[in-house]
């Protein structure tokens, strides 16, 4: 009995012995978030953020563990100034030059890394030095990850760590769809099926890295089995303080713009993760924090935002009110956009109305000066303006369909400009003759044409539930509109 016993506390002491210790950190939806901002809390104002600062605490932490290891969940495009920087032939090539410096170890495509341009993605991937890690999108042309790294095993002293990457199914409503055309996005199973077991045979731990929500990650967690131990998910902006556990399998979320960031002290024994985290506190605000000496990111980062300084501080013109963009109503800043399109283009393309989608408008700008680095700001995607026709019984199935999604809010909605109807109608009362063009009443078959831009054009199932027709492809842009729109506008006001 003495010699079982015995034998029972020998295993037990190799057992301790063999847990292996690394820390996981983590970021997701960092959208260019490059500066501190300032937050309002029961304690006061505090700032938070800043690749600065997070540069200096990860770094900081790293030093002080033995094994480590830094993952980006996606999106780390599209959102300020420092992401919209063309850098070395890539829009938002700044960004991944930040984190190259800054020491990110791997990373999975969001969605806003494909809001430029399919090509302006893959300069992005070539340059990084960490790799955007992806399982599940596909080249249509040679059927094969379009980065060649389906899942990467990361060598943490005699720990293997394995790593997918995943990106959410509903991309291509997301972005322009030829941003995306040429990809086939495997459902997420599928696509970890398709590695699983080789990298199960290989790795001491398994990490999913994805860029598909809180609630699609919960789901997908269901459905996996214990070779699965930790998803580290972006997209929705959860924020999870401590982890959740599904099925098994811990899903971890920072929330965005990097106002926190995400630590995890694992133990790794037997293929698993063997200390307990539901209780662990992983999320830790990104505060300010002074590096003491200069280095290679803050001489490149110091650089970068002199060179936005000197090129895009500059005062364009004057707003009358505050533009507060919302997703879901019509707004002081989404009635101007829309006018302004109008105004630009009407004549030129014979326009009978103008549309867009709220949820293309991305900052906040105060009444007063405007800087050319607000407007970037607001209007951060490349999209290029297009006209396109449609039958007046189109606009009243737009309409309709436009009223759902104020209530619903599955979507952003479409703002209009020269279209009316009153606002005591609901999507169910809506009559043709109740709809307004012009001022004039619209006709059923009577065709009309419409200025907008090709990512609402581009998603017209989304938007419009209507199929235009007689499309107009310009190379104007949106936010070259909104500029010339604003200084003309600015300047008639000063005389």
């Amino acid at each position: 009995m003495q010699r079982i016993c015995l034998i029972v506390i020998i295993g037990a002491l190799f057992s301790g012995l063999a847990a292996v210790p690394f820390t996981l950190f983590y970021t997701n939806d960092t959208h260019g978030a490059y500066l501190p901002s300032d937050y309002r809390t029961a304690d006061g104002n505090v700032s938070l953020g800043g690749y600065e600062n997070l540069h200096n605490l990860v770094s900081a932490q790293r030093k002080q563990v033995r094994h480590s290891l830094w993952l980006d969940a996606g999106d780390q495009q599209t959102g300020s100034a420092f992401s919209s920087l063309v850098y070395k032939k890539a829009i938002g090539g700044a960004v991944i030059a930040a984190f190259n410096k800054m020491g990110l170890d791997g990373a999975t495509f969001g969605n806003h890394e494909f809001d430029q341009s399919y090509a302006n993605t893959m300069r992005l991937a070539k340059l990084a030095r960490y790799p955007f890690i992806s399982t599940n999108l596909l080249d249509k042309k040679t059927g094969k990850p379009i980065t060649d790294t389906p899942y990467k095993i990361f060598k943490l002293g005699k720990l293997r760590v394995g790593v997918m990457g995943l990106t959410l199914m509903e991309l291509p409503e997301k972005v322009k769809i030829e941003n995306v055309s040429g990809l086939t996005i495997r459902p997420y199973k599928e696509a970890i099926d398709n590695y699983l077991g080789e990298l199960d045979r290989r790795t001491d731990l398994i990490i999913l890295l994805t860029h598909n929500g809180f609630e699609a990650d919960s789901l997908l967690a269901s459905q996996l089995d214990g070779r699965i131990d930790l998803i580290v998910g972006g997209h929705t902006h959860t924020v999870l303080e401590t982890p959740r556990l599904v099925n098994g399998i811990y899903i971890v979320q920072t929330g965005a713009f990097l106002i926190n960031y995400g630590r995890l002290d694992l133990e790794v024994e037997n293929d698993r993760i063997v200390n307990p985290l539901l209780n662990e506190v992983c999320l830790f605000p990104v505060t300010e924090v002074k590096e003491k000496k200069s280095s290679g990111f803050s001489r490149f980062f110091h650089k970068m935002t002199k060179r936005i300084e000197a090129d895009l501080n500059r005062v364009v013109g004057y707003a009358e009110e505050d533009w507060i963009p919302d997703k879901f109503r019509e707004t002081a800043v989404s009635r101007w956009q829309a006018e302004a399109l109008f105004d630009e283009h009407a004549g030129q393309y014979g326009a009978d109305l103008a549309m867009l989608n709220c949820g293309g408008i991305r900052k906040a700008i105060p009444a007063g000066p405007v800087r050319l680095k607000d407007m970037m700001e607001m209007l951060p995607f490349t999209n290029y303006i297009v006209v396109f026709s449609c039958y007046g019984k189109d606009l009243s199935a737009f309409i309709s369909h436009n009223l759902k999604l104020m209530q619903t809010k599955e979507y952003d909605i479409v703002q209009s400009f020269n279209l009316r109807w009153p606002d005591s109608l609901d999507a169910d009362s809506l009559r043709l003759e109740d709809i307004l063009v012009g001022g004039r009443p619209i006709e059923a078959e009577r065709v009309y044409r419409v200025v907008t831009h090709d990512y609402l054009a581009g998603q017209a199932d989304k938007y419009l539930k209507f199929e235009p027709f007689d499309l107009i492809h310009t190379q104007d842009l949106i936010l070259d509109v909104m500029l010339r729109q604003l200084e003309k506008r600015s300047a008639q006001k000063k005389l």
